[in-house]
């Protein structure tokens, strides 16, 4: 083995440690070592010198050959971490030397750098015929690993979709199995149109006739990946009755382990008795027949084993994430999981929950309803878990508001000031004023009351609930922020400033305007300055004060910004502020600049002078959407402006409430946007969630769902303004 390796030059190469690879012979030789500490070290090694960090070197490519040599050695054992190895060295795809360039000025230098990226992908490709002679190797490890390296790296994919194939036909190692399943429908997904529907032939049938439980679930996954129409109808009773199977298992496992330890016990008290009396030991075992209810007895049992919990559960997230937007079969299943006796199973059912309610439109109440189903339990994990998914989903819950309120009043008794939020009692109470319902309100002025910490979202939560619904709330809010010591507060006092400016109470107006002084904070004014735009004019009060911020040099930039805005909200402001939010706009500063822009969005028609300034900023800043709704407020230009709009809407879609809201002032004019507000309708994502990819990390993001929420009311809003089509 490794004929010529010490003929290769590996002083002149280098790797990550050292720029002499003279190390490398000894780590290929002790891949092959009979001692198994010896060929971890050495596998540690080749990734953490030669491939470290997934970078490539010269010296990497050198060994591409004696690893090949090295994987088809049958006497070598671990030979399939080898295989996983040079699947990694080859790289996830052709590699693109645009994205791995670019680190080094020197042209040269540069594509040095890339070169051996490119060497590797060819190297391991050129030769990857040898993986499908491993499909055949004793060593159900390798073959496994030979089986994802095929669909990972073989040039032609047709001909590596044959060989898996056939191979499935004949593996009988359930590892072996799952990997051949799992590349069969990698290769189909890879070349849909080619190759899709073969392989989802062959994953047709591996649903139909495993088994193994587990590999029909399997199954499933890769063939929702390739081949999505060819899932089954029953596809949620076919995957809940695989998961139904893992719970049994858990179960009888823990029936087992139990019984073993109570037989443990009788056999020792048997043994002391039978050493009494003088017996011999027998044992005494079912007998096996050649029967039906023995070959269904032992059918079921190999089911049950066939079935690992928690490779189920993470084949149902990867189930999940390979429909992607059908969402009927992935509702249909939460449905399913969020009522399975199995707690663990529950658990994850709960998080799913979160992750499809915020990523994408429910066809109806019943998830949110099984997700509040989950709080009579008496298990406070999965009521804590349950409950702060509730809140991600306040804006579409209204229909449990019954369940929090109930909550609500049950745990009264279960928080101390100090902690409040992190209690059942505080989540409850999050989710239910998120829902805008005013029976959040008591509760929320015996917190305040008892000194209990003011919540971030104190102002969101006021807002939802509307100023006439939580008016009880304002005597105890501006108690507590009248309570602070002047130019104190943090973070507490900007929460119930946003809170009473949610209320526009006019017995706190005098306390808020008490507020505006010189010294004051940056946050602090831009709660106050939230706050003061909501009275609108009723706040004429806090003009003078405003004003002296604006007029006053020795006042930083920013807040004398926002001061304007406040200030046009409550008197007018008018044309004397146009040098000042100018100044602003030519600021290089995004801390000065993101001010002047909702000042000038306040001005309105009066920033029109502005407008060429905003016209030059959206070639700098195309990706802000405040920069063109400062123009759309400032110029007023359908022609102009509503191209830019729908540029907007398609490329990034995070912004497409604020255009939605500037489509509804321009009324009939926005007409030529009523195709893509159809669309928006019609598709069963949030707006938010523009993850195409639906990776492992999108899985545990949660999405903007009140955003999402009004999106659609505005939509539907233009349409119904639109008329029938």
């Amino acid at each position: 083995m490794f004929t010529g390796i010490d003929d290769v030059d590996w002083a002149s190469m280098g790797h990550a440690y050292t720029d002499s690879a003279t190390d490398v012979p000894d780590l290929l030789r002790d891949l092959a070592s009979d001692d198994p500490d010896c060929r971890e070290t050495a596998l540690d090694g080749m990734y953490g010198a030669l491939h470290h960090q997934g970078d490539v070197y010269d010296s990497t490519v050198a060994c591409i050959p004696f690893l090949f040599e090295l994987v088809t050695a049958e006497g070598v054992a671990d030979r399939g971490a080898v295989v996983h190895l040079l699947c990694s060295i080859a790289g996830e795809r052709e590699p693109d030397p645009e994205e791995i360039g670019g680190l080094f000025e020197d042209e040269e230098e540069d594509a040095a750098f890339v070169q051996p990226f490119l060497d590797a992908w060819a190297a391991v490709r050129g030769r990857a015929d040898v993986f499908l002679g491993l499909l055949a190797d004793p060593d159900a490890g390798v073959r496994a690993a030979a089986a994802a390296a095929l669909a990972h790296v073989h040039p032609d994919p047709a001909r590596a979709l044959g060989a898996l194939r056939d191979r499935l036909a004949v593996e009988r190692d359930p590892e072996a199995v799952g990997a051949l399943v799992d590349a069969i429908g990698r290769v189909g997904a890879g070349h849909r149109d080619a190759l899709g529907a073969e392989a989802g032939a062959v994953l047709q049938e591996v649903v139909a006739v495993a088994s193994h439980p587990e590999q029909r679930l399997a199954g499933l996954v890769q063939l929702a990946r390739c081949e999505v129409t060819a899932l089954p109808e029953d596809l949620a009773e076919t995957v809940l009755d695989i998961m139904r199977l893992a719970h049994e298992q858990e179960e009888a496992e823990q029936e087992e382990a139990e019984q073993e330890e109570a037989e443990q016990e009788e056999a020792e008290r048997e043994e002391v008795e039978r050493e009494e009396a003088g017996q011999t030991e027998a044992e005494q075992e079912r007998p096996r027949t050649d029967t039906m209810v023995s070959y269904l007895r032992e059918l079921e049992a190999t089911q049950r084993r066939g079935v690992d919990a928690s490779r189920a559960g993470d084949l149902l997230e990867e189930l999940h994430r390979a429909l992607g937007d059908h969402t009927e079969p992935r509702f249909d299943l939460l449905v399913g999981q969020l009522q399975t006796p199995d707690w663990g199973q529950r658990m994850a059912a709960v998080d799913m929950a979160g992750t499809l309610l915020t990523g994408w439109r429910a066809p109806d109440d019943l998830p949110v309803a099984l997700l509040a189903r989950q709080l009579v339990e008496d298990e406070p994990r999965l009521s804590e878990r349950a409950l702060t998914e509730l809140g991600h989903v306040a804006p579409i819950a209204r229909v449990v508001g019954d369940v929090l309120a109930v909550c609500v009043r049950e745990w009264d008794d279960s928080w101390e000031p100090a902690d409040w939020e992190e209690t059942l009692f505080g989540r409850a109470l999050k989710a239910l004023a998120l829902q805008g319902d005013e029976r959040a309100v008591p509760a929320l002025i015996e917190v305040l009351a008892r000194e209990g910490t003011v919540p971030e979202g104190l102002g969101t939560w006021v807002e939802r609930i509307g100023a006439e619904g939580a008016a009880a709330l304002g005597p105890e809010l501006h108690r507590r922020l009248a309570a602070l010591p002047s130019g104190h507060g943090g973070p507490a006092r900007e929460r119930l400033v946003d809170a009473l400016g949610a209320l526009t109470r006019p017995e706190s107006l005098p306390l808020l305007v008490e507020m505006i002084e010189p010294g004051i904070g940056r946050m602090s004014l831009w709660s106050l300055a939230r706050a003061l735009t909501r009275y609108g004019s009723a706040g004429a009060e806090a003009g003078p004060r405003l004003r002296e911020l604006v007029d006053s040099p020795s006042v930083p930039l920013e807040i004398r910004l926002d001061a304007a805005a406040a200030l046009t909200a409550v008197d007018g402001g008018g044309e004397p502020l146009l040098p000042l939010v100018r100044r602003g706009l030519e600021s290089d500063k995004w801390l000065e600049l993101s001010p002047a822009l909702r000042a000038a969005t306040a001005l309105g028609p009066v920033a029109a002078p502005l407008a060429p300034r905003l016209r030059r900023l959206l070639a700098t800043h195309d990706t802000h959407m405040d920069v063109l709704v400062a123009l759309w407020k400032a110029a007023r230009d359908v022609d102009e402006v509503l191209p830019m709009l729908l540029d907007k809407w398609a490329a990034f879609p995070g912004t497409r409430p604020a255009v939605t809201a500037c489509l509804m002032e321009m009324g009939l004019a926005a007409a030529p946007a009523l195709p893509l507000i159809r669309a928006e309708l019609a598709c069963p994502r949030r707006h938010s969630n523009d993850r195409r990819d639906d990776g492992s990390s999108a899985m545990s993001m949660r999405h903007d769902v009140a955003a999402d929420e009004r999106l659609l009311r505005d939509c539907r809003r233009l349409l119904a303004l639109a008329g029938p089509s």
